[in-house]
């Protein structure tokens, strides 16, 4: 069941990885980068955990939508990020909070279809606890790694500035979640 659990999580962590490298291009400092991989981790824990409480009939109500209105909200904060408008006024603060919305947003958009997986797992009788910390693991693992490599490439792409590349990113990712869809 590791084995199986392991690459589930990969498969559902890979687009918290992606986005990642949009956040990780908009200047993170180290701690912020660890706290926006707890969040993504937590909320990639425990939307498949919720599925399986929330049970058959929600399932059958979201379906395929729950996969839609993830991807429509990972376009949204794309767009968001690559057209808002920079005030004047305590600007660093503004984005800081921006920033932490925006963070909660994305976990819950990248993870909403993780609602699916769990009613999947639950019907398969997976150990809820143990496949919530492989999610979890798996998704803070391939975050920091995601974060880290926008980092990079923002230090490599020095002219674009950091909103249009995470804008960018959020809304490359967002067509690939489509295509597969």
């Amino acid at each position: 069941m590791l084995t199986q659990l392991l690459l589930i999580g990969l498969g559902i962590g890979l687009d918290n990885g992606l986005a990642a490298v949009g956040l990780g291009a908009s200047g993170l400092t180290r701690r912020a980068q660890w706290r926006v991989a707890l969040i993504f981790a937590v909320f990639e824990a425990w939307m498949p955990v919720l599925g399986i409480w929330i049970g058959r009939e929600v399932a059958s109500v979201l379906g395929q939508s729950a996969h839609i209105v993830g991807i429509a909200i990972l376009a949204l904060l794309g767009l968001y990020s690559l057209f808002k408008r920079h005030e004047e006024e305590d600007e660093m603060e503004a984005v800081q909070r921006a920033r932490g919305l925006q963070i909660v947003l994305l976990a819950i958009a990248l993870s909403i279809d993780n609602l699916t997986v769990g009613f999947s797992l639950g019907m398969m009788r997976a150990p809820l606890a143990f496949a919530g910390v492989v999610f979890g693991t798996v998704s803070f693992l391939l975050t920091i790694a995601g974060l880290e490599a926008g980092r990079f490439l923002a230090s490599r792409l020095e002219h674009l500035p950091a909103e249009r590349l995470t804008g960018l990113v959020l809304l490359a990712v967002a067509g690939w979640m489509a295509a597969m869809a």
